[in-house]
């Protein structure tokens, strides 16, 4: 079974999952965990400044102590385990690894460079052995940000972005959210923690996330990942909030506010970045080949002309065609395929200014199949290499590769086709996509006159223009 299939959530299923990659991660968890302990017990025994005790809050008077919340809490360690035994995909695996040692890193790093500590509770602890076997394994130091939080959020925004894959519903979206606010509550009502160590510690973890979702983002329908990066996101607001109203300093909340969409802001709008939308920006080739690719038409003037100077140079191109120009000209888009190009998709209404923001059925509406001449094609490119938050589900659905390129001319903004053609070769290697423009966008003393210098200059370097195959793309 593929793993972008979504099958029925039952104990089959999960145990199926479960002895996929067994060994790596058991193997995985036992080396990390124990890594991680002989880590933190190093930490705590040398830091590197004295230790800071960190206040109450009024958050921390609406939690009284319970001691029944020690069985929340040891949970932890069978929490974080169960997203990475219930994946198939071992990059997921290899991931998720990744990600829980460099969040593990971060928070010793910062015990090690500012230890913390809480104030003493009056708490006879001897009336309750298990907070006091707590008290009496911990130390001073590891307090804020509080790590047991931070995996917690962690596991927890791994597992809203799995259980859609596993054919889980609702219910299972809610005890999953259930049981990680149990664990986070833990630390406050078993007093090991004070409320900035716990949003602090969900601001960690969370941050960790975003970042490792990014970093390894889903390959498939993107099932349930756009969902559990906006939560992510939105959990690192809410806390920033929460610590303003707890006095820390407005400048740092500010901060913290806008610190979780940034990575993702840089991702919607960096051209070849693929952590929402899988993007393609080179192809594997060992011989003198580049990937010509041409923008924003059909149009009447310069697409003959461009169709004249390829067959001139035996040069193959792929035209990005904007759906609505596609329709105007229907024998221009026969004519680029007559001629042995491939013909791609450029959205319906090339929406320049908007397209980064567009939701779902704006999507669809604007990478439908049309007109019919664009029914049959694989890939697509972004306007100006802007990518939705659903951007990856929607290509999925519709069958599409996202292309993006490696040498961008310039065109649009040039006086000189001379020097679009030096940028162009400058930056010349086999397997590189060469982004260019025709029609209105482009001065008219550019259009063809700068493809046609950089065909030249192609060729006087013994470089070939050709359309890559899919297993090509990288």
């Amino acid at each position: 079974m593929n793993d972008a299939d979504t099958p029925r959530f039952t104990v089959r299923e999960v145990l199926r999952r479960a002895g996929t990659h067994f060994w790596l991660k058991a193997v995985g968890a036992t080396v990390i965990m124990t890594l991680f302990f002989v880590g933190y017990f190093a930490v705590l025994r040398h830091p590197m400044f004295p230790v800071t005790t960190v206040p109450a809050t009024w958050l921390d008077t609406l939690v009284p102590l319970m001691p029944w919340t020690v069985i929340p809490y040891f949970s932890l360690w069978v929490y974080v385990t169960l997203p990475p035994s219930w994946m198939t995909d071992r990059r997921d695996v290899l991931g998720f690894g990744a990600g829980a040692v460099a969040l593990g890193a971060a928070g010793l790093a910062i015990f090690w460079l500012w230890p913390t500590t809480i104030a003493e509770p009056a708490i006879d602890w001897s009336r309750h052995p298990w907070l006091a076997f707590l008290k009496s394994a911990d130390a001073a130091g590891n307090a804020c940000p509080s790590l047991h939080v931070a995996f917690a959020v962690f596991a927890a925004l791994w597992f809203a972005r799995l259980l859609p894959r596993l054919g889980a519903g609702r219910l299972a979206q809610a005890i999953n959210a259930l049981w990680a606010v149990l664990i986070v509550h833990s630390t406050l009502a078993t007093h090991q923690h004070v409320a900035l160590d716990a949003l602090f510690g969900a601001i960690l973890g969370a941050h960790a996330t975003v970042w490792n979702f990014l970093a390894v983002p889903r390959r498939d329908a993107h099932d349930g990942h756009t969902a559990a990066l906006w939560a992510a996101v939105i959990v690192i607001k809410l806390c920033a909030v929460l610590l303003w109203t707890s006095g820390v300093g407005a400048g740092w909340c500010v901060a913290l506010f806008f610190s979780g969409g940034a990575p993702v802001v840089f991702h919607v709008f960096a051209p070849n970045a693929d952590g929402l939308a899988q993007v393609f920006s080179r192809f594997a080739t060992e011989e003198r080949e580049v990937w010509l690719t041409l923008d924003d038409g059909p149009d009447p003037d310069d697409t003959p002309r461009v169709l004249d100077l390829l067959d001139r140079h035996g040069a193959k191109a792929t035209f990005f065609l904007i759906g609505e120009r596609a329709a105007h000209h229907p024998s221009l888009v026969a004519e680029i395929v007559r001629r042995g190009h491939e013909i791609a998709h450029h959205t319906r209404t090339h929406p320049r200014g908007s397209f980064w923001c567009a939701g779902p059925k704006r999507l669809r509406r604007e990478l439908a199949a049309w007109p019919e001449a664009l029914a049959g094609a694989t890939r697509f490119r972004c306007p100006v290499g802007m990518k939705p938050l659903g951007l990856g589900r929607v290509l999925h659905e519709r069958g599409l590769d996202c292309i993006g390129w490696s040498i961008r001319g310039g065109d649009t903004l040039a006086h000189d086709p001379q020097a679009v053609a030096k940028r162009v070769l400058r930056e010349l290697r086999p397997g590189a996509i060469i982004l260019m423009h025709e029609g209105p966008p482009v001065r008219a003393a550019v259009r063809v006159a700068a493809l046609e210098q950089v065909l030249a200059g192609l060729a006087e370097r013994g470089y070939r223009c050709v359309v890559p195959l899919k297993e090509q793309l990288r």
